[in-house]
């Protein structure tokens, strides 16, 4: 069988079939099943090269022979699995290596499809679901050390924070993800970004959760508007809020100050945390609410990534410590 200048290394394999599913600048709706983030790129094929290694390791000479690519994969979950669960691991690192093999699978099926080669498409849907279902019973679900600048008593720290501005700027951004220009305090003295009544859209189901909560918009890094969910009682409260005052804004300094001054008084003080700090706050909490309903570990950081106004993958595992 000729095999349309299949190359020899496996390694040189993997870039061959992940090359046929890069799709960076194309709408879902072209490509739904390709890699247009740069960021998964990056993961997704850093996961196969490694376990690319691991087959050659074993042997192999061929991803085409997907009978042996099975057989790894099952070896090579399993010992990934153990190493895991002997390490205490969260359950998001093995979901990462999970989505990277799935992604992997739908990579080489499509250039067996697109080259016409008689080859028994790869079908590991259902070993990957049941590695899922034993990560799910054996990982914790985050090690809950995501060492990044997140504070370990956020709420403690905002009921901290005297002044009734800086009190609710803080909470916008520990309960939505804003940054802190998005509250009406950006760091560059000259720009000017209050939060007025523009923003406020109304209260709506949360498309993870279905509780209610009140959007607020927001024009953040790079001019982006983004809409942020906060509780009912944080929306209404703005609204009094924006009512009053008719928009809100503060000094960056102030405002940051009035954070660190909370923070030592609460003995959460670490020089660097600042106001961000509650952004990484709720970057982690939000994802860790998308995966207890229901999503897969790619479509919690996804929803995560579009309410921190992050598009790329690497960016939000930053926050979120996957």
């Amino acid at each position: 069988m000729e095999y349309h200048r299949w190359p020899r290394s496996l390694h040189s394999q993997a870039e061959a079939v992940f090359q046929g599913i890069r799709t960076f600048r194309q709408a879902k709706v072209q490509s739904p099943f390709g890699i247009r983030s740069c960021g998964s790129w990056k993961v997704y094929r850093y996961e196969a090269h490694r376990f690319v290694q691991y087959m050659q390791e074993k042997g192999r000479i061929s991803l085409l022979d997907t009978v042996g690519v099975t057989e790894d994969m099952d070896a090579y979950l399993l010992e990934k699995l153990d190493h895991y669960i002997l390490k205490k691991r969260s359950r998001q690192t093995m979901e990462t290596l999970l989505s990277a093999m799935g992604k992997f699978q739908y990579a080489i099926n499509y250039y067996i499809e697109e080259h016409g080669l008689d080859v028994v498409p790869l079908e590991t849907e259902n070993l990957c679901m049941e590695f899922y279902a034993r990560s799910k019973a054996q990982l914790r679900k985050s090690s809950k050390v995501f060492g990044n600048r997140a504070y370990p008593d956020p709420i403690r720290l905002i009921e901290s924070i005297a002044d009734q501005t800086h009190q609710l700027q803080a909470s916008l951004q520990y309960e939505g993800g804003l940054r802190a220009e998005g509250v009406g305090a950006p760091s560059n003295c000259r720009m000017k970004n209050p939060l007025t009544e523009k923003g406020l859209r109304g209260i709506v189901n949360d498309p993870v959760t279905g509780k209610l909560v009140g959007i607020v918009a927001a024009r953040e890094k790079g001019g982006k508007e983004t809409a942020h969910f906060v509780s009912p009682e944080t929306y209404r409260r703005l609204e009094r809020y924006i009512q009053t005052h008719g928009q809100m804004e503060s000094d960056y300094q102030a405002y940051v100050e009035a954070v660190n001054r909370a923070a030592r008084e609460t003995g959460q003080y670490v020089p660097g945390r600042g106001s961000h700090a509650l952004k990484h706050n709720f970057a982690q909490e939000r994802y860790l609410e998308c995966i207890s309903h229901g999503l897969s570990h790619e479509q919690a950081l996804q929803q995560t990534s579009l309410e921190i106004s992050h598009f790329r993958m690497q960016e939000t595992m930053a926050y979120t410590g996957g």
